[in-house]
């Protein structure tokens, strides 16, 4: 792989990637170089890429992610940190269970042969991860310790079944969490879910729900993007819950049931008009039952449960809905309002009932047009006529406006009795009047609500974590004995002839625990997220067989100090994460309350015409593709350097090559260096000007470099080693061997190796051992420190302005005062000053000179 330049010098070997490579990871791998260390008197980093399911071989966004986080562990172990970097697999899934049905294989055999090819990649990138420490979460040693954990929140009461409406994917048939349905969405094959009542297995998120948003707050190392869309999620809303007693046949005398809403707006309870339920509510089915609108209502539903959730919500949406035949009573006035069920009102929303308040929010202004139900304006501004009209009026006295749109819900009440005149909108005057008063009269309380919904865990698919519970008749549910786990999943079934666990009575028929009757296991697997929630405590002390993990490990390597992944799992798997950990602290197994405290999204990678990779497109680059021509070294090189890693970039092969060239230049560079040179101390005040100009820059760059690791901007930290190298460059065709100074000369050398380890390591390791003759790894080589006193320059660049305009730029002193700057300035544009009378001089010291001249 020699070129023109290294054939040309005759005097060192060429750079061979390929050969390179080869030999040093089979040192790596025979001297077991990158195991963990274990010395408590080193401080830790714990340094953790998002682990990858095998679906196939690696391609380049995984090398993006993967290269990035090796460069901070290698960085880190050269700063004297003691490195946790291991790697493994997030194994169960759907694609996996598809690829063996479509292979006619098992899922299991499918899973490991991927993982092979995806391990020989992980080393041939070089990759430094502690290969003890892998583990796959479909090997039984570790969901054996998922289940034990869902029977601990099983004890705990944070585990628990029930029957409700779900999102069932049509296409992935199995049931997705409210996470998992993203813009409408099933988030893995894109089908549109709908609504099915089904008896599933849930974790009690929602107990956390206060405590997962406001630790968002302690989360400094986090990028504010992903920190929001979490609190979104969560969406903690303060308001009121207020009861309606159901009217009986009559329409208007009250009945003792119930029918409570949730509303941020308690405001504006003069205005509701009508009573809204969602087709899913068991409420709407039994009120229509055997009347006139039942087979309406049959009929809405059923067309409700073929539109997303996102749709349904949509203001531009047109809204269908069905009379119920029953009123409701509003507690504040004794008004009836009719009970309608629309397809615009979600289940999972509030109490699942919604007060109809037409006159300040569009959908329910658009539904009442569409019906003809009663628009009353209960709140306005003062600058509107209807203030004026209505401002003295405590009773509803307009009940129907001619308008094209539903108010702005904010200003001031009318017709709202003794509220009247109260300043209303979010957390006023008004709302925490009317709540009082509802309080008062036990009709309503002050209440928070969250969006955040219990976790879904129970999926109907093969490969997946059983979940280890069992069905008695006689005792209702009851975990598997502890001693009795993992409970195993069978290898021998036909996936490709439909068999399902749920049909396979050798797995789901067994005995009752409690009681010795036949029982039945539950059939259902868990969430493939349950594997990935606590995985990065299994790191720590993965071949435990006593334990999930001992405390003692976690409290040693918790919480993970560098964590990199993609922002597709800002809700999924990173609040699932923090989710497990507080639990886990509840259990007592950690002391953290958070597992990541720095989290780096990397950009995608895409392809040249901008299009997202995906092997569905067939626009995957495969690492291959740049390792057979150039080697790992450049790859790496190449995604470190095209842009800033948190940004996306469009794949360019010119930028490859163009790596491969300065790795060639710099490797050409450090060989010219140490020609003839040896490691010795470097006193700068010895240096001629050559030589003290190439000090300056190393120390310059080399803070730059440094600075630029710790904040993970590697592009600019490469930049600083390229200039430093050309720096050099220019050092040893300017200055006669014999002339250089040679200790100089090394640590430049030495310094180039050592900073650009991280990124390309077999380069490095093999300069460190044959051009800089050094013994051991340069893994193990303390990271260079730099003089902050020497990386400054005699002279500085400034302008020289004449009325404000660049005429010249000189160099000068860099302690000259403002006299000599003045009269540097004007001896450099004399010419221009000619025949003009100087009228002033703005000198601004290491930046310009400003000469105002007529």
């Amino acid at each position: 792989m020699a070129d023109n330049n290294d054939a040309a010098e005759g005097t060192f070997p060429a750079y061979d990637a390929q050969a390179i490579e080869t030999k040093w990871q089979r040192v790596w791998e025979e001297e077991d170089l990158y195991k963990t260390d274990t010395d408590p008197a080193k401080p830790k980093k714990y340094v953790l890429e998002m682990f990858p399911y095998p679906s196939g071989d690696l391609h380049m966004g995984h090398a993006r992610n993967y290269t990035i986080g090796d460069a901070m562990a290698r960085q880190a172990r050269m700063r004297g940190y003691d490195v946790l970097h291991p790697m493994g697999f997030d194994a169960f899934g759907l694609p996996a269970e598809n690829a063996a049905i479509k292979h006619n294989t098992q899922a299991s055999k499918w899973t490991h042969q991927n993982i092979a090819q995806a391990v020989r990649t992980m080393k041939r990138m070089g990759f430094s991860y502690d290969y003890d420490r892998m583990f796959n979460t479909c090997d039984p040693e570790y969901y054996k310790w998922g289940q034990w954990m869902f029977i601990q929140m099983w004890k705990k009461g944070l585990a628990y079944r029930a029957t409700s409406p779900v999102n069932w994917c049509p296409t992935c048939k199995t049931v997705l969490a409210n996470e998992q349905v993203v813009e409408g969405r099933c988030w893995r094959c894109g089908s549109v879910p709908e609504k099915r009542n089904l008896s599933q297995w849930y974790l009690k998120i929602t107990d956390y729900a206060q405590e997962l948003l406001d630790d968002l707050d302690k989360l400094t190392g986090w990028p504010e993007n992903v920190k929001a869309q979490q609190r979104n999620w969560i969406g903690r809303s303060e308001g009121a819950e207020i009861d309606f007693r159901l009217a009986a046949e009559d329409g208007v005398t009250p009945t003792d049931r119930k029918v409570t809403v949730f509303t941020t707006r308690a405001d504006t309870l003069f205005g509701v008009s009508f009573m809204v339920l969602p087709p899913e509510s068991d409420l709407a089915a039994e009120l229509v039952a055997g009347t006139q609108y039942e087979d309406d209502f049959k009929a809405l539903k059923a067309a409700t449960e073929k539109v997303s959730a996102v749709d349904r919500q949509g203001s531009e949406r047109e809204k269908h809905g069905v009379f119920t035949g029953r009123y409701v009573i509003n507690p504040i006035n004794g008004r009836p309002a009719p009970v309608w069920v629309a397809d615009y009102v979600l289940m999972d929303y509030g109490t699942g009932a919604v007060m109809g308040v037409p006159c300040g929010d569009q959908r329910d202004f658009d539904f009442a047009r569409k019906y003809g139900l009663e628009i009353a304006p209960i709140i306005c501004e003062k600058d509107d006529p209807l203030y004026e009209e209505l401002k003295d009026e405590k009773e509803l006295r307009v009940r129907s406006v001619d308008w094209d749109k539903a108010m702005v819900a904010e200003g001031y009440l009318v017709q709202s009795g003794e509220f009247t005149g109260l300043k209303g909108g979010k957390h006023s005057e008004a709302v925490d009047a009317i709540t009082a008063w509802l309080k008062e009269h036990d009709c309503g309380r002050p209440t928070v609500q969250f969006r955040l919904r219990d976790w879904l865990i129970s999926r109907q698919r093969y490969w997946g974590n059983p979940i280890p519970m069992i069905h008695c008749d006689h005792c209702g549910d009851v975990p598997v004995p502890e001693d009795e786990l993992p409970v195993l999943l069978p290898e021998n079934l036909d996936l490709g002839a439909g068999d399902t666990l749920a049909e396979y009575a050798p797995f789901y028929e067994t005995t009752c625990p409690k009681c010795g009757r036949p029982a039945k296991r539950i059939t259902d697997t868990m969430d493939t997220f349950t594997c990935s929630s606590w995985y990065y405590l299994r790191y720590c002390d993965p071949h435990n067989d006593e334990a999930p993990f001992s405390k003692e490990a976690v409290d040693r390597w918790m919480p993970v100090d560098n964590y990199i992944g993609g922002i597709e799992h800002a809700i999924l798997h990173l609040l699932y994460s923090r989710f497990w950990t507080k639990v886990l602290r509840d259990l007592g197994m950690v002391d953290v309350d958070e597992p990541f405290t720095n989290l780096l999204c990397q950009g995608m990678v895409k392809d040249e015409n901008g299009d997202t990779m995906s092997k569905s497109k067939g626009n995957v680059v495969p690492p291959s593709s740049v390792i057979d021509p150039y080697g790992a070294d450049t790859m790496r090189l190449a995604i470190l350097f095209v842009a800033p890693p948190e940004k996306d970039f469009d794949w360019d092969p010119e930028a490859v090559a163009g790596a491969n060239r300065f790795i060639k230049r710099a490797w050409r560079v450090v060989w010219q260096l140490v020609e003839g040179a040896e490691a010795g101390h470097v006193d700068p005040k010895a240096l001629d000007a050559n030589a003290k100009e190439l000090n300056r820059v190393l120390h310059e760059m080399g803070i730059k470099c440094t600075n630029d690791f710790d904040r993970g901007q590697f592009n600019t930290a490469i930049s600083a080693v390229m200039e430093l190298t050309n720096a050099a460059s220019k050092y040893v065709n300017d200055v006669d061997a014999e002339k250089r100074d040679g200790a100089l000369c090394y640590r430049v050398a030495h310094d180039i190796v050592t900073m650009l380890a991280p990124i390309c390591p077999h380069w490095a390791e093999e300069l460190f051992h044959e051009a800089l003759g050094r013994e051991g790894s340069v893994y193990n080589e303390p990271w260079p420190e730099f003089d902050a006193a020497q990386a400054k320059s005699d002279t500085v660049e400034i302008a020289v302005q004449i009325k404000g305009k660049v005429r010249a730029r000189i160099n000068v002193p860099a302690d000259a005062a403002k006299d000599e700057l003045e009269a540097a300035a004007k001896e450099a544009v004399a010419a221009q000053l000619e025949g003009k009378d100087i009228k002033k001089v703005i000198v601004v010291p290491g930046r310009l000179v400003n000469i105002v001249a007529l």
